[in-house]
């Protein structure tokens, strides 16, 4: 572990951080309580940003919403978020500048951006909100000075507020935003009853890091490496997605995104078809996934990316920080088999990847022998992200709330999934290149997705070649052509 100060006198600031900082100093502003190295997680991540730039900083913005109504008391929200980052390592962290060392600082005070739109037409409110969303996805934030999490809180109403909470993603995951609304919830809670707060102990990043750390250097990690090298040692395949416009000669970020809510009668028709297979929904959604993606790109042997928390595999429920590792999962596609076939065979396959979770990105592609292209990304340009439940036992004492998934105005991968709401309740968002795809392609491929989930459950016993032998228009695919799925579009949208 690298003593405090250790190697962070460097000035060489990448173009990502602020510019108007050009001098790194870490014994200006509060003082840092330790330092300790990079997961390997946070390290691929670093270079992203390093090597993208801003626009690749800000494709990991990581952002949502609540709408509280009520009687809200603001500063016992502004105490309980301070709270909460005094109770969470990684809301106090900032990265040296040569991107080694992730640096604790004792304290960390957010200013909360407050904005009264409560006296402006509805027009005029909704257009103000979507200005400040609009410029809060465009935020880059500095990894060397941070911090790295930021909160605006809009009044609409008099009893009605929209809390709008960004962090970057090198700090917070999807399963840490899950902790950081419980938690929110219970201090808010706690201020407002005047009872003392039930709260469970943290657990460090630190301890998670350095659990890494040791992992790595542990025999058992070159179990798991190899588990995954053997998935691809016959085989490495590229998927090639139907994209509408000629490939830059380099990776792009720029990016948007199209919701699609599926029907509560169609989840549930979905969750039994996985009861038959002795399947989760999650698997269940994941197959289909895989099939659709097969069936665009007309490709049997695909990869699709599927993050997984780290806090699962170390017990540490209550950790919030940047744990995920991204499992690049291989499958191939018998056409000739049925939708509960290839459920059967993805069951034991995800069992046996949630097995080797502790999986690094970064180690299995330098020992994968993976063209590179300076215009794609490797492996995994498809990622199905999971995120229900998220509002699962959050409270907030005296108001109601609804979550919302704030949109990125950036995006790492060419095309990403994310599965939202809750068990009885998904809301698809479909994430993508905006240099790749038109937004009417995307808007055209989770149409086809929904309907091809209601002829799998329908049909979970045909063929698979019968069930995705349709109709297939032509699509341009930078000057070549490909078919993809189409089937009769009606508006899903709400």
């Amino acid at each position: 572990m690298p003593k405090k100060g250790a190697e962070l006198t460097k000035i060489n600031q990448p173009k990502f951080m602020l510019e108007q900082q050009t001098i790194f100093d870490p014994f200006a502003g509060p003082e840092i309580t330790h330092v300790q190295y990079l997961t390997d997680a946070q390290d691929e991540l670093w270079h992203s940003c390093l090597f993208g730039g801003q626009d690749a900083n800000r494709a990991y913005n990581e952002s949502l919403s609540l709408i509280l109504k009520g009687s809200l008391n603001q500063k016992a929200l502004e105490v309980s978020i301070q709270k909460l980052i005094e109770r969470h390592e990684s809301l106090r962290a900032i990265f040296s500048p040569d991107g080694k060392y992730m640096c604790v600082l004792s304290r960390v005070t957010i200013e909360i951006d407050y904005y009264n739109f409560s006296e402006l037409s509805s027009q005029k409110k909704a257009q103000r909100t979507d200005d400040y969303l609009s410029n809060d996805a465009m935020y880059c934030f500095d990894l060397v000075n941070g911090p790295l999490i930021k909160v605006g809180l809009i009044k609409l109403e008099e009893d009605l507020h929209q809390l709008v909470i960004t962090a970057h993603h090198i700090i917070c995951d999807g399963w840490s935003f899950g902790i950081l609304l419980q938690e929110l919830g219970k201090l808010y809670s706690s201020k407002i009853l005047g009872i003392p707060e039930d709260m469970p102990e943290p657990i460090p990043y630190s301890v998670y890091a350095e659990q890494h750390r040791t992992f790595l250097e542990d025999v058992a990690y070159e179990k798991v490496e190899q588990f995954w090298l053997n998935q691809y040692q016959d085989h490495v395949p590229q998927v090639n997605l139907p994209i509408d416009f000629p490939r830059p000669k380099h990776r792009t970020y720029e990016g948007n995104r199209v919701d699609l809510a599926l029907g509560s009668e169609l989840v549930s028709h979905l969750k039994s078809t996985g009861i038959n297979a002795n399947c989760s929904l999650v698997v269940t959604l994941m197959a289909a996934f895989e099939i659709f993606i097969s069936e665009i790109t007309g490709q049997e042997n695909i990869v699709l990316g599927l993050p997984a928390a780290g806090q699962s595999a170390m017990g540490a429920k209550h950790l919030i920080g940047h744990c995920v590792n991204l499992l690049p999962l291989k499958s191939k596609i018998d056409f000739e088999g049925s939708f509960l076939d290839h459920l059967h065979k993805r069951k034991s396959a995800n069992f046996d990847a949630y097995e080797h979770q502790e999986l690094t990105f970064g180690r299995l592609l330098k020992s994968l022998n993976v063209a590179r292209n300076p215009s794609r990304i490797p492996l995994v340009p498809v990622v199905l992200n999971i995120d229900m439940g998220l509002a699962d036992d959050v409270f907030f004492e005296g108001l109601k709330f609804k979550l919302i998934s704030n949109r990125r105005k950036y995006e790492t991968f060419e095309l990403f999934l994310n599965a939202t709401g809750s068990d009885d309740d998904i809301v698809l968002e479909w994430s993508y290149n905006a240099n790749l795809f038109k937004e009417s392609s995307i808007s055209n491929l989770a149409q086809s997705f929904e309907l091809l989930l209601q002829k799998l459950i329908q049909q979970p016993n045909e063929r698979l070649g019968s069930i995705c032998t349709l109709q297939k228009p032509t699509y341009k695919i930078a000057g070549a052509t490909r078919t993809i799925v189409s089937k009769t579009l009606h508006s899903l949208f709400h």
